[in-house]
């Protein structure tokens, strides 16, 4: 019984609300007035035509200001397609002028290969003691291995335990697909 109080209670409440806004919201006075009426739609009508020449005038204006972005992003379109060039070409001369280092240190290496294959492995050994490890490595890597060995054997045991370290991490390359290692050296 209680619960049917509350519910009608509720009922008479909202009603009551709803009653009050009608009576006081700003439709029902406008219609209460004639008067009132036209200065309402006077008022709005100005506005109106005054917003949508405004909204247009800054249509236009962000227009401009688009086309204007867009051609300064062509023009640094065509500086990156410029300076992207200049790069390539950059890299093409490195690239050739790494090669004639290559091809000048190839035979320089093939060389001094010559010279200390040609000489007593003891003799070569007391060389290559002195000789900077990088290049000593190179020229290891380029003997063969009867003559390489021989010469080793010579050396300042130290020396000899880094050069053969370095010789075969630049023999060795990755796994290929099948999981074995191949050797870049004979």
């Amino acid at each position: 019984m209680k619960t049917k109080k509350i519910i009608v209670l509720a009922i008479v409440v909202n009603i009551g609300i709803m009653l009050a806004y009608l009576a006081f919201s700003p439709g029902s006075i406008a219609a209460d007035g004639d008067s009132a009426q036209p200065a309402v739609q006077t008022q709005t009508a100005q506005p109106a035509e005054n917003t949508t020449d405004d909204e247009w005038e800054a249509l236009r204006k962000r227009k401009q200001e688009l086309d204007d972005r867009e051609v300064e992003l062509k023009n640094l379109e065509a500086e990156l397609n410029a300076k992207i060039t200049r790069l390539e070409e950059l890299e093409a001369s490195i690239r050739q002028e790494v090669e004639q280092y290559r091809v000048i240190s190839d035979d320089r290496i093939r060389h001094l290969v010559k010279i200390y294959s040609s000489m007593k492995p003891k003799a070569a050994a007391q060389l290559m003691n002195n000789l900077d490890i990088n290049v000593a490595v190179e020229v290891f890597l380029n003997m063969k291995g009867d003559i390489a060995g021989g010469i080793l054997s010579y050396m300042d045991t130290r020396k000899a335990a880094t050069i053969t370290n370095r010789r075969i991490r630049r023999c060795s390359i990755p796994p290929d697909a099948t999981g074995r290692r191949r050797s870049l050296c004979a």
